[in-house]
């Protein structure tokens, strides 16, 4: 066990959660990040109905006895009221929200006794998460896979200004994949680091093993920040689709130009047949650290491992030094 707030807070032996990962966090990887002491959650927009979410919520129970939450990322892409309505009827008590601020649901989910964690990409955001009641914030990195927001502020800095400005504790997000990085986020005053990259590279996730065998392959310059012509950014793999599309925006295309690239359907059509030119998936800077596929449970041994010797290392050399 790793005891911070956050573990604390969630009754989880070690700080690491897995990322929101639109169409990918569904109960095979969150009942096995919960299983292995971390927290998964399920991803409310991999479900089309507010039935099917519940659906994949009651297998999730029977794969663990571990605390798990949702993801629900508001006004992204369609109205989230059901799948709010469905988190306090399945009885999940951790709930994790992006996009807009969560403020038109916390008294429902507060009521519920639901602990509310915004994800925010940057300070100012998170103090207004904090001003809502929400009992944690994870702040994005610039390094950060999907939407790091419009500062370009890396984790390094984002991390210790919002530890030292926020009296709630904070969640380190946007590259960390290692339990070097980890121990960085925890020294940082961090209480747990979200993954969702490393995630990408387990074996429990459904992701087609053709894009698993294309990102085993690639270093920390292989994303691309697209969507910027709409207001947000993202970064994602680099692949020759994804470069086009950055190329069209800056071309000046309309919407209705880049939509293609963008859609539910072309990013559903790229998680599920590995056709690389299609879709667009969301992918960090630390996707360079990470060479090899392995099952969650090898990846939360592996970075707690890592996470301890590094610990032991600085702590002798430091000690040795007196």
């Amino acid at each position: 066990m790793i005891e911070t707030k956050i573990t604390q807070m969630l009754g989880i032996r070690y700080p690491i959660i897995q990322g929101g990962l639109q169409g990918l966090g569904t109960s095979p990887l969150v009942s096995a990040v919960s299983n292995a002491g971390g927290l998964g959650l399920i991803t409310a927009g991999s479900y089309e109905t507010k039935k099917e979410m519940l659906e994949d919520i009651e297998l999730t129970k029977k794969l663990t006895n571990k605390p798990f939450g949702v993801n629900i990322a508001i006004g992204i892409r369609r109205p989230m009221d059901e799948f709010v309505e469905g988190v306090i009827e399945s009885g999940v008590k951790i709930v994790f929200t992006s996009g807009n601020n969560p403020e038109q649901y916390m008294d429902d989910l507060k009521k519920a006794n639901v602990k509310v964690i915004h994800v925010a990409p940057s300070v100012r955001f998170a103090k207004k998460a904090e001003s809502l009641g929400c009992d944690a914030v994870v702040v994005n990195g610039y390094e950060c896979g999907g939407h790091p927001g419009k500062e370009d502020t890396t984790s390094l800095t984002l991390i210790q200004k919002a530890v030292k400005e926020l009296s709630i504790p904070v969640i380190a997000s946007g590259g960390f994949s290692t339990g070097k990085s980890m121990l960085a986020a925890v020294a940082l005053g961090a209480g747990a680091v979200q993954m969702g990259t490393r995630f990408l590279m387990s074996k429990e996730v459904r992701l087609h093993q053709n894009i698993k065998d294309y990102l085993v392959n690639l270093s920390e310059t292989d994303t691309v920040m697209v969507k910027k012509s709409i207001g947000k950014t993202a970064r994602v793999m680099k692949t020759n689709h994804s470069i086009e599309l950055a190329e069209l925006e800056k071309k000046g295309a309309t919407l209705e130009e880049i939509f293609p690239y963008i859609s539910g359907e072309s990013y559903k059509e790229l998680i599920d047949t590995g056709n690389l030119n299609t879709g667009v998936i969301a992918l960090g800077q630390t996707i360079g650290l990470i060479d090899e596929v392995k099952t969650v449970s090898e990846i939360i041994e592996e970075i707690v491992c890592d996470y301890r010797n590094q610990l032991s290392y600085l702590t002798m050399n430091t000690m040795g030094k007196r």
